[in-house]
């Protein structure tokens, strides 16, 4: 059984008996392990003997009688019969022997079956057989020990149990060792009662020095104790005696205020009855010198004196603030009091409440000195203060104070609005913190210089990052400041918002910047002129482009100016002029260049004015408009033509606006086209709607809207004219656009096109004419080559050679594949193109019925693409088709065998046809030379292939494969 230490609960008074009651349990299982070694070595000695007597028997054989060996022999059976026995009920443990291959011969004990082992199980097995793998290594090296003479005890766990193990040699009586013993004991009991025994022993170890250090500790305290309370004795006595000095030496006042009798301060009093109380009856009951000199009087007459006395002058207020004195236990207050002499004193205190055992009030301490003349500083300081932060506040400037390391001391409200930040955000933060990266090192090195004594105060422009992150230019002043009483250094930094001025500037060289490119740049010529004197202040450069002339020798003779006008302008330019410098005016003119050439020049020049309201300048700018004027020439001519080809044509030309409201004009064949005044239609240009054919004016509607999309649009449409006859018209009309890009007008064409409307029905009722005649053409084409068919069918009848019969049969399925081509093209709404799948599938379907009925096991892939083909390319591939389907049929494949015939017809990316037809019969015979064959099937493909300019391929390998390759044939198209 396994004792847990942590379970005992028995009382530690009896940790003793416990102890003693474990002590014989022991030393009776000492008792009992001994008993059962001197078993064991009892058991060892006659073991030996027996092997002894074995090996002597075997050696004395022959010196005995028979009857000695038989009773030998019962003797050494019954005696190991015996120990058999004795190592059977062998308690607590179990006994083995083992041979020098590790194979057990004996195994027996009580001690088996506790672990769930038998005798049964061991007996004959080996070491390796029997052994926890994990236990092996050990087993192995103790068991070849024993064999080798050695001895080993240890102790062995083997599931819940402990076993003392005796693992030892056994000798014969030559002192040879045969074979090895091992010995097991049990003693899993005595290791628990070991362990809880050491367990009881450690408990009772610890416990003996927790008491020791307990006592030891407590005798320490004490002794501390004694030294404490008389050194705190003693240090009271002194206190005492300083606090009397003190409280008598103090420039403060000191006192102490007591009532008659305690008072309870809690919920369950009326409060307003024990203040009455309290200012009745709490009396000064000692003061220091200090106090009574605060209040102008003797000690007598201070002595005794109520709280009514100091609070008369303001009882409302005395009362409140002993209410919050007594609700808090204490109270430091500022407020004013009267001196025996009714003046006013400002007094400072702390006042603590006294309280005795039961919680009661029984009087207060108070502290206070005489603050009057700190009040009134303190007062003008305020006055002071404050006039200089409403200063600081409402300046139309920023104003900060940050400390040597740059952070922000005090910051007034404009300053935060510069840059977005409140007073809080700032003073955590530093000057640099909102300074432009860019600008921090310039601001930083005259920062050190100021600091430093080099310079008095700088001045700089740079740029601050508001909170939002927009960069914001400033002007700042920053000085140093020096505070006398506390020694605090730091700077007074006046900021100036300046970014309008900043953008002003910037758009003012950005304004310079544009007008030097544009007047350097533009055709046009810019000047400028003073008045006072007159001179030419500046030109641009093209001046030089366009007179023809160097500015630089106008600068140099201004005259070459007016020299360069045309002599038919002069007067009329310099009229102008005079005008220009009161008002602004626009003028064209002429001039001539150095070269002879003419130029037009558009002037626009107007006056600037001073102050005072007088004109001292005058700017202009000048542009060549000879090209314009030329265009405007061109666009007179071009007009001019317009008109009278509009007016000469015998179409109607009209011109609408994009709203289709007003017609803007309207060309004279109008009124030869639809028997109307032109007056009628601009009157009212919607009106034209009423003379279109009714099934006719949803198709003007619909051009109409197209044309507002931008689109082109032809529509043909029938009109009535006055006189009730009917005219067909065909409309053009687009859109013409502005500069913008949008759609501003409608112009259009209509022309009568009755006559050609009326040879278009003649030539349409022609053509039907004329299909009927070609489809009954090809009807009778397709019945007469039925009829020959038919023909050569009968006169087969009477055909009795073989070969004939055939060549009969072969030119019946010809003319019948080119029969099928007609059929179609009668049948066909296109009487020039052949479906080609349709085709291939009655031809192969013909062809099958005339070759293939006796071999049903025949089958047919048709992988045609939809495919239309001319009559001229039809033909001939329909022959080439009839031909090689033939052959598969009737020369590919065995009677009673089947196969399939492949034909696949389509149509590649370089617009070639490609047809294969493919069997997978017998092939053609080793000597059959396709090139050179006489057979008239062959040349006839051969032929037709050539008519189609088509390559052809054969291959035989796997069955016959045909492919050709060729190109529709290009003949005159039909009607």
């Amino acid at each position: 059984m396994c004792i847990d230490p942590a379970k005992i609960d028995r009382p530690l008074e009896t940790c003793e008996a416990l102890v003693a009651e474990q002590k014989a349990k022991i030393r009776q299982l000492e008792e009992d392990l001994q008993q059962q070694r001197e078993l064991c070595q009892k058991l060892e000695a006659q073991l030996k003997a027996v092997e002894n007597a074995g090996f002597s028997g075997s050696a004395t054989e022959f010196d005995i009688t028979e009857d000695d060996r038989i009773r030998l022999i019962a003797s050494l059976e019954k005696s190991q019969e015996m120990y058999r026995t004795l190592i059977k009920h062998y308690p607590n443990g179990s006994v083995f022997l083992f041979d020098r291959d590790l194979r057990y011969t004996l195994v027996d004990g009580q001690g088996l079956a506790v672990v769930g082992l038998s005798k049964e199980l061991l007996e004959g097995k080996t070491l390796w057989e029997v052994s926890p793998p994990e236990d092996l290594p050990l087993f192995e090296t103790t068991y070849r020990a024993a064999l080798a003479g050695k001895e080993n005890t240890f102790e062995y766990k083997y599931g819940n149990r402990v076993y003392s193990t005796t693992i030892a040699p056994v000798k014969n009586n030559r002192e040879e060792i045969f074979a090895g013993m091992v010995v097991t004991q049990d003693i899993t009991e005595k290791k628990q009662v070991e362990i809880a025994r050491e367990e009881i022993t450690n408990q009772l170890e610890i416990k003996y020095q927790k008491r020791t250090e307990d006592l030891k500790t407590a005798n320490n305290q004490l002794q501390e104790e004694i030294i404490y309370r008389w050194r705190a004795e003693k240090a009271l006595r002194e206190s005492q005696e300083q606090l009397e000095l003190f409280f008598s030496q103090s420039l403060d006042g000191f006192f102490f205020m007591m009532l008659d009798e305690p008072i309870n301060w809690d919920d369950t009093v009326e409060k307003e009855k024990v203040l009455d109380y309290v200012f009745a009856n709490g009396r000064v009951t000692k003061a220091n010198d200090a106090l009574i000199a605060q209040y102008g009087g003797t000690r007598e007459e201070f002595i005794g004196r109520t709280l009514y006395s100091f609070f008369s002058h303001n009882l409302t207020g005395g009362r409140e603030i002993i209410r919050q004195f007594f609700d808090a236990g204490r109270i430091h207050i500022k407020n004013d009091n009267r001196k025996f002499d009714g003046l006013i004193i400002w007094v400072e205190g702390d006042y603590i409440c006294i309280y005795d055992s039961h919680g009661r009030i029984v009087g207060y301490f108070g502290v206070q000195r005489d603050i009057s003349d700190r009040t009134k500083v303190e007062a003008t300081l305020r006055d002071s203060e404050e006039r200089f932060r409403a200063t600081v506040e409402q300046a139309a400037v920023g104003i900060t104070h940050p400390d040597q390391t740059g952070r922000y001391l005090r910051v007034n409200q404009k300053f935060c609005d510069i840059v977005g930040y409140t007073a809080s955000e700032l003073l955590s933060r530093t000057w640099m913190d909102v300074t432009y990266p860019e600008d921090i090192d310039a601001d930083l090195e005259q920062s050190k210089q100021l600091f430093a004594g080099e310079i008095d105060s700088y001045k700089m422009e740079k740029r601050l990052l508001r909170k939002d992150g927009t960069v914001v230019w400033v002007n700042i002043t920053v000085s140093l400041i020096k505070e006398p009483l506390s020694g605090a250094i730091y700077n007074v930094v006046v900021t100036e918002e300046i970014s309008d001025r900043k953008q002003a500037e910037a758009a003012l060289k950005e304004s310079e910047e544009r007008f030097r490119q544009l007047a350097e740049n533009i055709e046009s010529v810019f000047w400028m002129l003073n008045v006072q004197p007159l001179e030419i202040i500046y030109i641009s450069p093209g001046y030089a482009k366009i007179w023809g002339r160097s500015c630089a020798d106008l600068y140099a003779c201004e005259r070459f100016f007016t020299e360069s006008f045309h002599p038919e302008d002069r007067d009329r330019i310099i009229a102008t002029f005079t005008k220009q410098i009161e008002s602004e005016e626009d003028i064209e003119y002429r001039i001539v260049r150095p070269d002879g050439q003419i130029r037009w020049i558009h002037a626009r020049a107007f006056p600037i004015r001073n102050q005072a309201g007088q004109v001292y300048r005058i700017v202009g700018i000048a542009e060549d408009i000879s090209e314009s004027k030329q265009a405007e020439k061109t666009i007179r001519e071009s007009e001019e033509r317009f008109r009278q080809l509009a007016e000469n044509i015998q179409d109607s030309f009209w011109l609408m606006s994009a709203e289709f409201t007003d017609l803007l004009y309207l060309s004279p064949a109008y009124e030869n086209i639809w028997g109307r005044s032109q007056e009628e239609l601009y009157a009212d240009p919607l009106k034209m709607m009423e003379w279109v054919h009714p099934e006719d004016k949803h198709l003007l509607e619909e051009a109409m809207g197209r044309v507002l999309q931008g689109e082109s649009t032809s529509t043909e449409y029938r009109i009535f004219r006055p006189d009730g006859t009917m005219r067909w018209v065909c409309d053009r009309a687009f859109s013409i656009y502005d500069e913008a890009g949008k759609i501003y007008r409608i112009a259009g064409i209509g022309e009568d096109i009755s006559d050609r409307k009326l040879t278009e029905a003649r030539i349409q009722a022609a053509l039907r004419e004329k299909e009927v005649l070609l489809k009954e053409i090809h009807h009778r084409v397709k019945n007469n080559m039925q009829v020959i068919s038919s023909l050569l069918q009968l006169q087969a009848q009477y055909i009795e050679d073989e070969a004939m019969l055939t060549l009969f049969e072969e030119s019946q399925t010809r003319i019948h594949s080119m029969a099928l081509i007609h059929e179609q093209l009668y049948q066909s709404e296109h009487l020039d193109r052949i479906d080609l799948p349709l085709y291939v599938e009655n031809l192969v379907a013909n062809l099958y019925q005339s070759f293939g009925c006796g071999n049903t096991a025949i089958q047919f892939t048709l992988n045609v693409d939809p495919i239309c083909l001319n009559i001229e390319t039809a033909i001939p591939c329909g022959l080439i088709i009839n031909e090689l389907v033939s052959n598969s049929l009737k020369y590919a494949f065995p009677p009673t065998l089947g196969g399939k015939i492949n034909i696949i017809f389509f149509k590649d990316s370089n617009q070639q046809f490609n047809l294969t037809i493919q069997d997978n019969g017998r092939g053609f015979p080793e000597d059959f030379d396709v090139e050179n064959t006489e057979t008239l099937g062959l040349q006839l493909v051969k032929m037709l292939a050539y008519q189609l300019e088509a390559s052809i391929a054969i291959d035989s390998q796997c069955g016959t494969c045909y492919n050709l390759i060729f190109k529709e044939l290009n003949y005159r198209q039909r009607i």
